[in-house]
């Protein structure tokens, strides 16, 4: 027979309520161990005892509580590095906005110039362009646009005396529908 997992949600009857607080504290002392021993950090277990309002369960000591307790208290919260890094819920979710806004901006223009390339090469094979024409042409300046600024780029690094860096000086590879395109003629591509 299987067994049926608890939902979690109060417990009413006193009888059950307490017999299950005892199974459930025994599992949560032997994890705090486990978890002490197979990773080897400090830690400490409270438990205030529902049967005996003045009655707080620790592990392993008191004194071990106590101690661990001193040493959480002194570390400092606004210098330390784990609290520079933290985020506010809104710097977190306006980190996250422009994030995402970076990439909806790559993503479309991935998708112009993936729109154009397919736009002239059905100019190329003679599919009717007249109308795909105008992406062709933004893509064209862009791409001219963004020559210019690599080739300004190098001049300002070599007019400076400075070996011109490799990022800089390496040109994209051309893109792999463009290498070995039969050449246009007048009247279209020649086979």
């Amino acid at each position: 027979m299987v067994r049926q997992r608890r939902s979690l949600s109060y417990i009413a009857n006193d009888t059950l309520r307490r017999r299950t607080f005892l199974k459930r504290e025994m599992s949560l002392l032997k994890k705090a161990s486990e978890l002490s021993i197979l990773c080897g950090v400090p830690s400490c277990v409270l438990i205030a005892a529902p049967c005996d309002p003045n009655r707080v369960i620790t592990w392993p000591s008191a004194v071990h509580a106590r101690t661990l307790i001193s040493l959480t208290r002194d570390i400092p919260t606004s210098s330390s590095a784990r609290s520079r890094r933290e985020l506010d819920q809104d710097a977190f979710l306006s980190r996250e906005v422009a994030r995402l806004k970076e990439q909806i901006q790559r993503v479309e223009k991935e998708t112009r110039e993936a729109e154009a390339m397919v736009a002239l090469m059905r100019c190329i094979r003679g599919e009717g362009c007249a109308d795909q024409l105008d992406a062709v042409g933004c893509l064209a300046e862009e791409k001219a646009r963004a020559v210019a600024e690599r080739i300004e780029r190098i001049k300002g690094w070599s007019l400076l005396g400075a070996p011109v860096p490799d990022e800089l000086a390496a040109a994209p590879p051309p893109p792999p529908e463009f290498i070995n395109q039969p050449e246009l003629g007048p009247n279209g591509p020649s086979a």
